[in-house]
């Protein structure tokens, strides 16, 4: 079909310019933010927790505090954080030799999950030890047969883009998981990190004034990170710029409804992205395994269950 360009005497079109306006074709419509409650609503039971992959101690504060304390605690729902990677590099206590170092790291991270109200599970993966988080066959079993056992019905993960290469290969152990365990209904979401912010978010969740102060108490509990960075101050303002600009990435979509109810006000937003199986993002980004792993629960349900059966 020609383009509407061509077809209206363009002066500088060039043949080009048709490949360039079609990598926007099929992106996507301009979509509205959903309030990610709305998600979790059908989803979570006392069967199925929320789930949250930290690559480090202190990733599930910076990334979801206020939500994973929204739901342990005020809903009094099983919320889980996985600590996915438990190891001794970057604590800030040069008197202590490696084992104490991990010990503190693991201190740190029930510390935070028991302010927040949620379930500590550390996964002890070789892959921490091992060239570019490479997991050892031991690590396969023991995420497959965890993600068999627990049934995330919410899961929270780093993005695709993250630059660590830590939190780029629990999404891949996240996929794995997912499709190990044939896990069709379990909802993917992408979280945002200090080391890559989300590409595309379509989701909130608001906080208020109590929750933004939880969340800074749930960072303070890493004080072998915080020495190091202190990501408090930084994390309330995100929170409050998000809160900010949600309305203007939404066009108009309005968060002031939850505002002018008392019990509701907020003072920030921590930002999602529902993953969802798109052919077209899959093959322009193959290198996501999020959306192969979607995309092979989504064409191979059967293989999915008979993967999950043989575990």
């Amino acid at each position: 079909m020609d383009s509407p360009f061509m077809n209206s005497r363009c002066a500088h079109w060039q043949a080009p310019f048709e490949d360039l306006l079609r990598t926007v074709q099929g992106s996507g419509s301009h979509g509205q933010l959903l309030d990610i409650r709305d998600a979790l609503r059908p989803i979570l039971r006392p069967d199925r927790p929320l789930v949250m992959l930290c690559p480090h101690a202190d990733d599930g504060a910076i990334t979801a505090a206020c939500l994973l304390h929204e739901y342990a605690v005020r809903r009094g729902l099983p919320v889980v954080e996985v600590l996915v990677f438990a190891g001794e590099r970057n604590v800030a206590a040069p008197w202590l030799n490696d084992k104490k170092k991990v010990s503190v790291r693991e201190a740190e991270f029930r510390l935070e999950c028991n302010v927040l109200g949620a379930e500590a599970v550390c996964w002890d993966l070789d892959a921490y030890r091992n060239l570019g988080y490479q997991p050892s066959p031991a690590d396969i079993d023991k995420i497959v047969e965890w993600f068999v056992a627990r049934k995330p019905g919410a899961l929270i993960i780093p993005p695709a883009t993250d630059a660590h290469l830590a939190h780029r290969m629990t999404r891949a152990l996240a996929a794995i998981g997912l499709v190990g365990a044939g896990l069709t209904d379990t909802l993917v979401l992408t979280g945002w990190t200090p080391w890559g912010p989300l590409p595309r978010p379509n989701a909130y969740f608001t906080y208020d004034g109590e929750a933004e102060r939880t969340k800074e108490w749930a960072i303070h509990c890493h004080a072998s990170q915080v020495l190091l960075t202190d990501y408090t101050e930084f994390c309330s303002h995100l929170g409050r710029a998000y809160a900010a600009l949600a309305r203007e990435w939404a066009e108009g979509h309005s968060l002031s409804g939850r505002a002018h109810r008392t019990e509701d006000r907020f003072v920030g937003v921590e930002l999602f992205q529902v993953e969802t199986y798109d052919p077209a993002r899959a093959e322009a980004n193959p290198s996501d395994p999020i959306q192969l792993a979607l995309g092979m629960l989504h064409n191979c349900t059967a293989a999915g269950d008979r993967v999950a059966a043989t575990v």
